[in-house]
């Protein structure tokens, strides 16, 4: 049987292609915990062996910009989300729903804050988002948007 194009995969074991004689050249994996086949820890050690050829080095798929919009899109949510905890509430959502509550002040001010700041940090980030699909702004680390995000500001009205 034929083998060839060994490489590592994510998962540290080794995808090859096989030459099938009905199918033409077909992926495989082979693993050196498959308890279910001989066969593949075999081949795994062949390959190792350098029976099929070098194997070449695991290389990380580039994300598109779609599912980078989307990481960073969850990221931003969960700082909105874990400050609004910190300040006792469930999420974002549950914060901004004092707003237009007025039977207690203090979370009346602190909906009326976390709503606007909501805001704030959304404008900012589809702002940078239209720079850098406009190519004019380099696209940040995850850590720079993050620490680039209007502060919060609660004002108690004392």
């Amino acid at each position: 049987m034929n083998i060839r194009n060994p490489r590592y995969n994510a998962h540290r074991t080794i995808d090859v292609d096989i030459e099938h004689p009905d199918y033409g050249w077909i992926p495989y994996t082979a693993s050196p915990d498959d308890i279910h086949s001989e066969v593949c820890r075999s081949r795994y050690a062949a390959a190792l062996a350098g029976e099929y050829g070098e194997i070449a080095p695991y290389v990380a798929p580039v994300p598109t910009v779609e599912e980078l919009a989307a990481q960073y899109e969850r990221a931003v949510q969960q700082h909105l989300d874990e400050t609004a905890k910190g300040y006792g509430y469930d999420d974002i959502k549950s914060a901004v729903t004092y707003a237009d509550e007025p039977a207690v002040p203090r979370f009346q001010a602190e909906g009326l804050a976390f709503r606007a700041w909501r805001s704030l940090c959304w404008d900012y980030c589809y702002s940078l988002l239209d720079a850098v699909q406009a190519g004019t702004t380099p696209l940040p680390a995850l850590e720079e948007v993050l620490a680039g995000l209007p502060a919060l500001e609660v004002s108690y009205g004392n």
